[in-house]
Formats: C-alpha cells, structure tokens, sequence
C-alpha cells in the first residue's frame, strides 16, 4: 500500500500485526505479507508499479492486493483513506474471490 503520511502506516501496521500473531500462534504460514510505503519512488514500490504497467492514480492513497504465487495478479482498492479495517475487507473479498484481479507484467 503506498500511504500519504507516517501516522497512516502507523495504523496499517497494526492491522498487518494482526495477521503476523495469527501465524505464529496457529504455527502456519503466514497467509498475508504486508508492505508499507511513503513514496513512490522507492525500489519496491517502483518495481510494482512498474509491473502493473504504471496503471495507479497517484492523487490518493492506495492497497494494493499483490498475489504473486497465483500467477502475479493485483487488485487496486481504492480509497480516500487507508484504514485497518479497508485492509480487512480487502482481504475478505479477495478470499472470497470478490477482487478483480489483473495480471502484472
């Protein structure tokens, strides 16, 4: 997700803690990685920006749902501001096979 200011990932965090306890209580995979970003003009977000063919709005914060061993597909949910629980819907409707799904290049 590339998020507009500090405090922002501060509280995304959060709701990716949640999932990192999941995994290490239940002794499973970690199901769902999480990634912050400030800019995006860092290694990271460059690469996946790149791969989604630059196709991302850069007026307003982003989630981006990358799921990379299901063939490189992304989803872009859009929002006017990240909250954990828009990461919690994202990660419900994308289980629920809900999200539209592109393909990275």
């Amino acid at each position: 997700a590339v998020v507009s200011t500090q405090s922002t990932g501060d509280k995304m965090s959060s709701s990716g803690e949640e999932y990192i306890k999941k995994a290490k209580s239940s002794k499973e995979d970690q199901e769902f990685m999480f990634f912050f970003s400030n800019s995006v003009n860092g290694k990271v977000t460059s690469s996946v920006i790149e791969a989604m063919e630059g196709s991302i709005p850069a007026d307003k914060p982003l989630l981006v749902v990358l799921d990379i061993p299901e063939g490189g597909k992304y989803s872009i949910v859009e929002a006017d501001t990240l909250t954990p629980d828009l990461v919690d819907k994202a990660i419900e409707d994308y289980s629920a096979g809900k999200l539209t799904m592109k393909q990275l290049n």
